[in-house]
């Protein structure tokens, strides 16, 4: 009884003597910033999301192309027919160079695995929607959304 009590009490006593010991100021955002002796910290963690290469396939026809007004904006709502049945992760990708001619154009696209076609077309219809403010759509005049044998477009 006697040894833990006094083991207790002297790990007490230096654990508490260490608290009230400052070796330096810290170094703060304002002074550490451009100091070159001070190693800066990289953006790359182990846990951070690497960029990773999407894979997806244009849709193969576009059946319908929607621009619905929304209060501060318009969503931007999409459906196609896919070429193969179960189509995944479906986006709207925003096709380069398009922004010169005054119509902002997109790609649906989806991952697609390669099979036996079913049916009917609804195993392989797909629906993607995109946010977009009026910020974004005021230099526009037309919006047109391309698959991979047809496009279709509206104007605003």
């Amino acid at each position: 009884m006697f040894k833990p009590a006094s083991v207790l009490m002297i790990s007490a006593l230096v654990l508490g003597g260490c608290v009230g010991q400052d070796e330096g100021a810290s170094v703060g955002t304002e002074t550490g910033a451009n100091n070159p002796l001070i190693p800066q910290r990289s953006a790359v963690s182990f846990f951070a999301k690497k960029d990773e290469v999407y894979l997806g396939q244009p849709v193969g026809m576009i059946t319908e192309l929607l621009l619905e007004r929304r209060p501060g904006g318009f969503i931007v709502r999409v459906s196609g027919v896919a070429d193969y049945p179960s189509p995944f992760d479906v986006r709207l990708v925003p096709i380069a160079g398009s922004e010169d001619t005054g119509t902002l154009a997109f790609r649906l696209m989806a991952l697609q695995l390669a099979g036996p076609r079913p049916e009917g077309d609804a195993a392989r219809t797909v629906t993607a929607a995109k946010w977009m403010t009026d910020k974004e759509l005021a230099p526009y005049r037309a919006l047109r959304v391309e698959g991979l044998r047809n496009s279709q477009s509206v104007g605003r």
